[in-house]
């Protein structure tokens, strides 16, 4: 069951990566993060109160508050990484931050079946495969040492920001979501009115579709905390390695952009690898 939680909140973050990757470089970053995160508290507040989850704790303040901190840096330093660099090398790179959770659930003594170690391996293997073509140096082209360095240190936060949240949710998984956004909404709307002076580049348009990308991570963060509550947070967060094949299959049924071998291929590998860790 936990498996199968994982893998629907994978497709959610894919579906959420596909809205905001449309607007990319024509709606501010900090307006696209305020949009999806104010959605995302409507979204807990609501689901909250429907299901009696209405249960604070201020044990999960101070985990919350810091996932949030560490989420927010996670996302400036990304967003430096894609400036400095290309963009398949960093997004590659930023699906290591599965490994902090995975690391961690070793250390708190969550075991690994034989089946889930070579579905981890297997599914790996597949995301390398995917990111390979746009990792592959082209003759004259240099790599930034730092944006691949900052790709790194986005990944250790965002891994650290899934632990925290991890530890948190155990009383519930709204509440200490919720909690964490509040850092990345006070920030994004700090550099709207202050720095940017402007709404970012939102239109109606894309205020909706990222509304609807913003439910889709609410959505997919509760169903992976559940996910991981009821398993192994290392192998649900393996699983969310899938939501970059989720984007390329989304931009082939809408955006008409046909799929290269290596992407069809890691499909298959990674599919593989989820059937393995089901076992």
């Amino acid at each position: 069951m936990s498996v199968s939680l994982a893998i629907a909140s994978a497709v959610l973050f894919g579906v959420w990566k596909f809205g905001i990757g449309q607007y990319r470089g024509r709606v501010s970053p900090y307006a696209i993060v305020l949009v999806t995160s104010l959605v995302g508290i409507a979204f807990y507040l609501v689901s909250s109160w429907r299901t009696d989850a209405m249960l604070f704790a201020p044990k999960d303040v101070l985990p919350g508050t810091v996932a949030g901190i560490c989420a927010l840096i996670a996302s400036v330093v990304m967003l430096k990484a894609f400036q400095r660099g290309k963009l398949g090398v960093v997004a590659g790179i930023g699906t290591s931050s599965g490994l902090v959770p995975l690391a961690y659930s070793l250390l708190i003594g969550e075991e690994l079946s034989p089946s889930d170690v070579v579905g981890i391996v297997v599914i790996a293997l597949g995301i390398t495969v995917f990111f390979l073509p746009a990792m592959r140096r082209k003759p004259g082209e240099n790599y930034s040492v730092e944006a691949i360095v900052l790709a790194l240190v986005a990944s250790l936060f965002w891994g650290l920001a899934i632990v925290l949240e991890d530890r948190g949710s155990r009383v519930s998984i709204p509440i200490t979501v919720l909690i964490s956004l509040v850092p990345q909404i006070l920030f994004s709307a700090a550099m709207l009115i202050f720095v940017s002076k402007s709404f970012g580049g939102l239109t109606r348009p894309s205020l909706i579709r990222l509304a609807g990308a913003g439910v889709a991570l609410a959505l997919g963060n509760v169903l992976f905390f559940t996910a991981a509550n009821m398993g192994n947070v290392g192998v649900v967060s393996v699983l969310t390695g899938l939501a970059p094949l989720v984007v390329a299959v989304l931009a082939l049924v809408f955006l008409r952009e046909r799929m290269a071998r290596s992407e069809l291929m890691a499909m298959g590998i990674t599919i593989v690898g989820a059937c393995l860790l089901a076992i």
